[in-house]
């Protein structure tokens, strides 16, 4: 009888721990699953962390899923978002939560900080507004028309440039007049428009270029050949940098010469996303993985954030500003903190 009792319990022993065996393997395979990295991207060691590992310094919630995000340094320094038809606002230092312009009518196409005034496209009556940055009240509207994509508008030396139609048509509005003063037809599907290096650029994924147009005499100069699908342009360190969706590359264009000097391969398409530089990078956000970091001296990604976000980006003094599409949040992240995220 006591034979009995004993094998019983050697055989509940064993069958007990043979349960915690297989659970404990269960639990180390799921924990695999949950850190194994994506199928693409970047595969060198030490490149690809998950995103989840970076500490943010402060997030505000959207309602909407903000399709841009802009810094403005005067009045005081701030980080302006489109949600639920309105302008909201965020007090950069704080990261938190500020009032906004409730006024317009569905801002759209981004908005810039030039002459002393917020310029703001409204897609909701077809116009740019003027907005004091201290008061946030509008001073002027010019009926203007406004394009549907975001980075539509731009500020030069002397004037404020927007696509204002989806044809598309680059408009000219000088300052002085609150007023269009010369228009130009560009070719169709192009979008994004920025000002660096001295000259206008725009992006046109439907043709694969990036087109240089002199400000000066409203023409287009120089027509560039690029990598697949330009989404997105961004100057800095004497160049031009555009973030090309097809393949997931980004081409670096010296604007002496309009030729493209380097391409960097991110290992992954980006069907949406965005380009900025600040605080001596170059820093991306695509979908699958919100934040990649290029170091611009060396060419290449120096550190690339997988997880879920990606959307719309942009820089400060000693802050990156994450727009992700997935969860309608905007998120400030100190750049010392991403270089000091090492991967595992």
């Amino acid at each position: 009888m006591l034979a009995r009792v004993i094998t019983g319990l050697a055989g509940a022993l064993l069958s007990l721990t043979l349960i915690q065996a297989a659970q404990a393997g269960k639990s180390a395979s799921g924990k695999a699953a949950a850190i194994a990295g994506p199928k693409n991207g970047i595969k060198t060691p030490g490149i690809q962390i998950p995103f989840a590992n970076l500490k943010a310094d402060a997030t505000v919630p959207a309602t909407d899923k903000p399709s841009w995000v802009s810094f403005v340094s005067g009045g005081p320094a701030s980080v302006y978002f489109p949600d639920s038809g309105k302008l909201q606002k965020i007090d950069a230092k704080t990261g938190k939560a500020a009032d906004g312009v409730s006024e317009l009518k569905k801002p759209c196409g981004g908005m810039v900080s030039a002459f002393t005034s917020l310029w703001i496209p409204t897609c909701g009556d077809g116009s740019l507004q003027r907005v004091d940055p201290k008061t946030l009240k509008i001073t002027a509207t010019i009926a203007a028309g406004a394009g549907s994509q975001a980075g539509n508008i731009t500020a030069s030396a002397d004037s404020i440039w927007m696509l204002t139609d989806d044809k598309p048509t680059l408009s000219r509005i000088d300052p002085g007049q609150n007023a269009v003063v010369g228009e130009l037809r560009l070719p169709a599907g192009c979008q994004h428009l920025t000002f660096a290096e001295k000259f206008l650029w725009v992006a046109c994924p439907s043709t694969n270029r990036i087109l240089r147009i002199n400000p000066e005499t409203n023409i287009v100069e120089k027509h560039i050949e690029v990598s697949a699908t330009p989404l997105d342009i961004a100057g800095g360190q004497n160049s031009l940098w555009v973030l090309c969706g097809k393949e997931g590359k980004i081409d670096r264009i010296d604007p002496k010469t309009d030729k493209v000097t380097k391409t960097i391969d991110l290992g992954a398409p980006a069907a949406q996303g965005g380009i900025t530089y600040g605080e001596n990078n170059l820093w991306v956000t695509m979908n699958g993985f919100p934040l990649t970091r290029i170091d611009v001296n060396s060419e290449s990604v120096a550190q690339q954030f997988w997880g879920d976000g990606g959307g719309a980006i942009t820089t400060s003094s000693g802050a990156i500003w994450l727009s992700n599409f997935n969860n309608g949040t905007i998120t400030k992240i100190d750049p010392k903190l991403v270089l000091a995220t090492l991967a595992e």
